[in-house]
């Protein structure tokens, strides 16, 4: 059932994937319009309106949709394009006052980011008050949102060092960055972008500060073609005899193993039936509901096909598609383990850790505090816990954490761009509270891109092996 809604938002869809389905099921629950998908691949974009946007209009280009942006009456896009084309389309449907929430990366370089920072300074100054919102979600999440008021109410005393680790587990590391769109950096973006801008935006929103330096090490050592055991295809489905390999692609995409262990480390009822479907196998060819986790019905096989998931779809994509190649030969150019010393103007220092070989998805966190120390886990649930320097004891801070990712967070940020989309049409357009809102929105947006600059200048010191100052 949808939420009522105050006034109709009219919302396009650019990129009818996984991140573009998520926000189109989001906005229009919450009571938005989606009049229009744009994607390449037809099937997925007709998947995409079949489910949440019957009505759309579907586009097979983002500059077809722009010329039809007035008869459409669009008020807002979602970018949830490949990384390379994001920039283009967030600027020119912002200088159309349409405003945009944007899958990041905002821009691949540091000087695209230069580009952006004079876009929103020059509509500004023409009165364009369109939002760019980039979809760092972590920051609506309670586990991070609580980290934050914890040091704006200096219960730790002044930050002094943050220790912060980004594990990806070694199955998510393989589909998205080996096999999948981000497996070369230059045809995408370098995975210290794509994947921890995240973490580098939350870094300097602890921080509170702006960063003068970053130094990064860190290799490709493990999907390697000297890597491979004996005998490896380079296709799995292709005759491999390795079929117990951790990253055979069978067992991820069509048993679905990896997940299921994931979920069997978790809690609650979807943890004992990860366990009993994988104690008994046999289960998912007889009894009615485990027949339907075969083939897996989830992420991360519902990006390797378009439309439904069935075994012929599942199988073709690997016979045939990059999802079916063996990790030591795909080609990967991106280091799976990488650690980047952060030095902020305020004095703080950080170390921001990327693992791509992690038994298990979570983000964990140590802030060091001339008062204290704040730490904590959040993936598969979470904690924090403060421990006072003048005290024995430890304080559990309690937090909510999905089970599933970051889902709650997603519906958060979908809800609060559609707010704000409803302020720019009711408010009037000159008064103080709306200008004194949008420079809020920009600071933030300020924030978010400093955040991809340390990200894009570490990987330019890994690169180069030199310290890189601002």
């Amino acid at each position: 059932m949808k939420e009522k809604a105050s006034e109709e938002v009219r919302i396009a869809i650019l990129g009818a994937g996984d991140r573009g389905s998520i926000y189109a099921r989001f906005l229009s629950a919450q009571g938005a319009s989606i009049v229009a998908i744009v994607d390449s691949d037809s099937v997925r974009a007709r998947a995409l309106q079949t489910n949440h946007a019957p009505e759309a209009r579907l586009f097979s280009r983002w500059k077809d949709l722009l010329q039809n942006a007035s008869s459409l009456g669009l008020d807002a896009v979602v970018i949830a394009l490949p990384d390379q084309f994001h920039m283009e389309p967030a600027m020119e449907f912002s200088k159309r006052e349409i405003s945009v929430l944007l899958e990041k990366p905002v821009g691949l370089s540091v000087s695209e980011l230069d580009r952006m920072q004079g876009h929103i300074k020059s509509m500004r100054k023409k009165e364009n008050h369109a939002l760019i919102m980039v979809c760092h979600v972590l920051r609506y999440s309670d586990f991070f949102g609580k980290i934050r008021t914890l040091i704006e109410h200096n219960r730790i005393g002044e930050v002094r060092s943050i220790l912060h680790a980004e594990n990806v587990s070694y199955f998510h590391f393989a589909h998205s960055y080996v096999r999948g769109n981000w497996g070369r950096s230059k045809q995408s973006s370098p995975v210290l972008l794509a994947k921890c801008s995240h973490d580098f935006d939350l870094i300097g929103w602890f921080a509170g500060s702006e960063f003068k330096s970053v130094q990064c090490s860190g290799e490709l050592n493990t999907f390697l073609p000297e890597k491979a055991p004996a005998g490896a295809t380079d296709r799995c489905l292709n005759g491999c005899p390795h079929s117990d390999c951790l990253f055979h692609a069978g067992s991820t995409y069509l048993d679905g193993l990896p997940l299921k262990r994931e979920l069997a480390r978790s809690r609650g009822w979807l943890s004992w039936m990860a366990r009993i479907s994988l104690r008994w196998p046999g289960l998912i060819r007889r009894l009615p509901y485990f027949r339907k986790l075969y083939p897996w019905p989830y992420w991360p096989t519902t990006t390797i096909v378009s439309g439904k998931v069935s075994q012929e779809s599942v199988l073709v994509a690997l016979k045939s598609g990059p999802y079916g190649r063996c990790v030591y030969t795909a080609g990967s150019d991106q280091p799976d383990h990488a650690d980047t010393v952060i030095h902020f103007e305020n004095g703080v220092t950080a170390i921001m850790r990327l693992n791509g070989n992690s038994y298990q998805e979570a983000r964990t966190i140590r802030i060091e505090g001339s008062a204290g120390t704040l730490e904590g886990r959040f993936g598969q649930g979470g904690h924090l816990v403060l421990r006072l320097h003048g005290s024995s004891e430890s304080e559990k801070i309690p937090v909510t954490v999905d089970q599933a990712g970051h889902l709650a967070e997603d519906r958060a940020i979908s809800a609060e761009f559609l707010d704000q989309m409803r302020k720019l049409r009711t408010e009037n357009r000159n008064t103080q509270q709306i200008v004194d809102w949008i420079q809020q929105a920009d600071a933030i947006l300020h924030q978010v891109m400093e955040g991809h600059r340390m990200a894009l200048l570490a990987e330019r010191s890994r690169a180069t092996g030199r310290t890189i100052f601002r």
